[in-house]
């Protein structure tokens, strides 16, 4: 298990924590502020350390689960496999930094640029789209593929961010 991966949690915590995740973000913002209250600022830290470790391992369990699925369900041979594109909490921050640089108004719905979508919290692709700030071609969307299976146009979000 990737060092990033490791956690343990109470039990009462793992309790706490599936009530949590349930709520709307003002809920949660209760809850939490309830928490501290309740145990302490380092109880905090620590429960907010072990999430963390938690979330990148069923970020990682999730990856290793659809390639799976990929090789045994599907029949994509794994020597022709890499990996599935999938979202991580590395990834979603990044997201948050590439959707700050601008209004996703007129973007696709899967837009890198769109905070929450599934590209937007892909390592690969919030990686890829920064790359591209500083190429010519600029960083393509992936909704309009031409006959090819190519991209066929500029990425909206991509380009609204590239404006000074």
């Amino acid at each position: 298990m990737p060092a990033n991966c490791e956690y343990s949690m109470a039990r009462d915590d793992a309790t706490d924590l599936a009530s949590i995740a349930q709520f709307d973000l003002a809920m949660r913002r209760e809850a939490l502020t309830s928490y501290l209250q309740r145990n302490g600022s380092l109880r905090l830290v620590e429960f907010m350390a072990q999430l963390i470790g938690m979330a990148n391992s069923v970020a990682a369990n999730c990856s290793e689960m659809s390639d799976q699925v990929l090789i045994t369900e599907c029949g994509v041979h794994p020597d022709k496999f890499t990996s599935a594109n999938l979202p991580t909490i590395i990834g979603a921050c990044q997201g948050v930094q590439i959707a700050s640089k601008c209004d996703p108004r007129g973007a696709c719905h899967g837009c890198a640029y769109r905070l929450g979508s599934i590209a937007n919290q892909s390592p690969i692709t919030t990686s890829d789209a920064e790359a591209m700030a500083h190429d010519r071609k600029g960083f393509m969307c992936h909704a309009y593929l031409g006959g090819d299976g190519e991209p066929t146009k500029v990425c909206v979000g991509h380009a609204k961010a590239a404006k000074p």
